[in-house]
């Protein structure tokens, strides 16, 4: 999505108060009704922003799935305009000194666009088994940004396991210096050995080391069950017992973890539009922009083997 045209409809909207007081329901249905304009353009211009998706995401890639599917087209459409509103709060945010989650979360934005544009790229080619398995590390992700949203004392622990995963991965494999090897024990002695563990990071929140997993993560964060529940089934497609050696999803099958990933990036850029700071009436707009796609996405028919 073009930034002058985002910068335009924050501007042109007709409501001025974005507070949570008053007849909120009936501010909620004007901006409703403002942004069905906003969606309506969207979906009457999808040729011209196919061709923007190519110049810009996918200039190497095949695109006759997108081309032929209702369902990837809108997946790509959420993908423009979260990566506009990102960038939109990121060069709003420059020059601010921003608080360590708020710089965790902006990372953790960028990764998991790239992760969601891996797996429409994925789609596209007909990769439907890979869809799912990296399904694994966009939740996992997810997870571990909405844990540390709640325990932000812990982002800088979590960034130096980060650092100290580089040092124990070379010496596992055995290509570490005496250099790094001293930095390596650096961090065991401040943090412990349980820091060379996948979730060390969390011992001062969880003391019980067989709790530390993404499954207590998930729990804490009170997270829907059905996130867990595709997780799970994202796993069978990658262990001993794979689904992907006899198996071969489609696009309505696949639809539903799309669904979640655009759940994932709505919810981190609600994180990241709160941490930044924006004003009421941009980040209103900018997050209901992302509501509203989403919304539209669940509509879509269910039956979408007729895309293909």
């Amino acid at each position: 999505m073009d930034q002058k045209f985002l910068k335009r409809l924050i501007l042109e909207c007709p409501l001025t108060d974005f507070s949570q007081n008053g007849n909120v329901t009936e501010r909620q249905l004007q901006l409703d009704k403002y942004l069905e304009q906003f969606t309506s353009f969207l979906y009457a211009n999808e040729n011209q922003l196919i061709q923007h998706f190519w110049q810009d995401y996918i200039a190497s890639s095949e695109i006759v799935l997108l081309q032929n599917s209702k369902m990837l087209r809108r997946c790509f459409i959420f993908l423009d305009c979260a990566a506009a509103i990102y960038n939109y709060t990121a060069r709003k945010s420059k020059g601010k000194k921003n608080s360590q989650i708020a710089e965790h979360i902006s990372v953790q934005l960028q990764n998991d666009l790239n992760q969601y544009k891996s797996i429409l790229l994925l789609a596209m080619n007909g990769c439907f088994n890979s869809v799912i398995v990296e399904y694994r590390s966009l939740y996992e992700s997810f997870v571990i940004g909405q844990y540390l949203v709640q325990n932000p004392d812990l982002v800088p622990v979590y960034k130096d396991h980060l650092q100290f995963l580089r040092y124990h991965l070379t010496q596992l494999v055995g290509n570490s210096t005496p250099e790094w090897d001293k930095i390596h024990d650096e961090y065991l002695n401040k943090y412990g050995s349980e820091f060379a563990e996948n979730y060390g990071w969390t011992k001062s929140k969880i003391p019980n080391k067989k709790d530390r997993k993404i499954g207590t993560l998930a729990k804490e964060c009170n997270l829907e069950n059905s996130f867990t529940v595709l997780y799970k089934y994202s796993s069978s497609y990658v262990h001993s017992s794979a689904f992907s050696v006899s198996t071969r999803p489609d696009l309505s099958q696949i639809k539903i973890f799309f669904q979640a990933a655009m759940h994932f990036i709505e919810s981190e850029i609600n994180d990241y539009l709160r941490e930044s700071k924006l004003p009421a009436k941009d980040a209103v707009i900018m997050r209901n922009i992302l509501v509203f796609l989403y919304q539209d996405f669940e509509k879509l028919d269910k039956n979408l083997k007729r895309d293909l």
